[in-house]
């Protein structure tokens, strides 16, 4: 027992997940589950500031356990995010703009019947359907304009959310409804009033995915708007997917408009194409600033999601001044 808590920890420190562990491990009360996901990645980005780079995109290492089958918790570290600086670039200018947190998920989870629980902690808010899906199980390197552009969507916050998972006549229903500081991750609230956001997913059949959210806020001490409306379809039937979303908002003070649109298709059970059409508005009251990136993505599954590699092409267009700026990024995974 010693020795595999000390293998078990040793593990854990370097990030390196193995089949040993994919059992549950003895803790000081309950047992804890390890999970982790490692990102690699290459980027060539024809752009304005054209650059060339190998990235360690994550390394994210998750812990999870039960301490009664009413209580459960989670906690999530990415030490890529500490190593990794942001970088905000203008014409010719590149600039360093801080270091993310090690921290990125904390939740106390309390699930008093089986139809409903309650979240507590740092999480992703519940809002857009590709932002909340698994970073290891996404059908592109990298996620649309909704999430990498605006940062509406795979966004965590503090606060707490209801949850409800109910059957009515077969059809499946799920909503949520949560209350969070409203500033980003591992940010305190500033303001008097809480931001509020709710989604409600349908499942009419198993192959069809409808789903409606609404987030409302006020973010920092100027009290500036903070709201988006969204919805989302999906539906799966083997060998084809097809799924898309629609947003829009205001943020910064701007009026803002996004959407996509996805299609794959499986050639083979380890290998998928899959395109997107992803188009945003950062401004929707300036003229000919709209932009969209067309994706093709190649993604080969060594095994499922647990080891795959994926690669896509992305051409980016725009109004107004035409830029040659087509994006290569290839990301080599492991999940376990």
């Amino acid at each position: 027992m010693f020795v595999r808590i000390v293998l078990c920890t040793f593990f854990l420190i370097v990030g390196v997940g193995n089949e040993v562990f994919s059992e549950s491990v003895e803790a000081g009360f309950g047992k804890i589950k390890l999970n982790g996901l490692l990102q690699f990645w290459y980027q060539n980005d024809n752009g304005a500031t054209p650059y060339d780079t190998f990235r360690l995109r994550r390394a994210e290492i998750k812990l999870s356990g039960d301490i009664v089958p009413e209580v459960s918790w989670a906690v999530m570290f990415d030490p890529a995010q500490v190593r990794e600086d942001d970088v905000k670039t203008s014409g010719t200018n590149v600039t360093l703009v801080g270091r993310k947190s090690l921290l990125q998920d904390f939740v106390i989870t309390l699930k008093p019947h089986e139809c409903f629980s309650v979240d507590f902690g740092q999480y992703k808010i519940p809002f857009g359907m590709e932002g909340l899906e698994s970073s290891a199980k996404l059908d592109f390197v990298e996620r649309s304009a909704l999430t990498s552009q605006f940062k509406w969507s795979d966004y965590r916050d503090i606060g707490f959310t209801v949850k409800g998972n109910f059957d009515v006549q077969g059809i499946k229903v799920l909503p949520a409804i949560g209350v969070f500081n409203g500033e980003g991750q591992n940010k305190l609230d500033v303001n008097n009033p809480v931001d509020l956001v709710g989604r409600l997913v349908i499942n009419p059949i198993k192959e069809l995915q409808v789903g409606f959210a609404h987030y409302n806020g006020k973010l920092g001490t100027g009290e500036t708007d903070n709201f988006r409306t969204g919805i989302e379809l999906k539906t799966n039937i083997d060998p084809i997917i097809f799924y898309g979303e629609y947003a829009q908002g205001k943020a910064s003070g701007k009026n803002k408009q996004t959407y996509y649109v996805t299609a794959g298709y499986k050639i083979l059970d380890n290998l998928h194409v899959v395109a997107r059409y992803d188009y945003y508005d950062n401004d929707t009251d300036t003229s000919n600033d709209e932009k969209h990136e067309d994706t093709i993505g190649l993604n080969y599954f060594i095994e499922k999601h647990n080891a795959k590699i994926q690669l896509n092409y992305i051409y980016r267009g725009e109004k107004g001044t035409q830029i040659d700026d087509n994006v290569i990024r290839l990301n080599v995974q492991v999940s376990y």
